[in-house]
């Protein structure tokens, strides 16, 4: 009985901790803006149905998953700096605007079908 007990709290706590692990910021339409030097941190996938995200004047702004851009947008703007520790993948209503100055990294790799126009500077890579 109590190894069954503590198979099941195993198995509990193993679909809990994925359940935790696999959320998502989900943008259908809002425009979400971050300014002011702001910090603005998603820890895991992001994903861009419709609307758009501004950072802009020195925010700071980190995805800690992979972002997909469907429609809508992602703009950086004055100093604002973005890091991506995922993909990036642009569909072909999406856009990413990175105007400069200000630095984009993007650590895994960037599929793009849509808009990728870079007036700044874009890290692709791990350093």
């Amino acid at each position: 009985m109590r190894l069954f007990v503590v198979v099941i709290s195993l198995i509990t706590s193993i679909v809990w901790a994925e359940q935790v692990s696999a959320q998502t910021l989900v943008n259908q339409g809002a425009t979400i803006t971050i300014t002011g030097g702001a910090t603005f941190f998603v820890s895991g996938h992001t994903e861009i149905h419709a609307g758009r995200i501004d950072a802009l004047d020195l925010s700071r702004v980190t995805f800690d998953g992979n972002v997909h851009i469907l429609t809508g947008g992602l703009y950086f703007f004055r100093d604002a700096r973005g890091r991506i520790s995922g993909d990036m993948r642009i569909d072909l209503q999406g856009t990413c605007w990175r105007y400069k100055p200000g630095v984009l990294t993007v650590e895994g790799t960037i599929y793009n079908d849509g808009q990728l126009n870079n007036d700044g500077e874009i890290n692709i890579g791990k350093p």
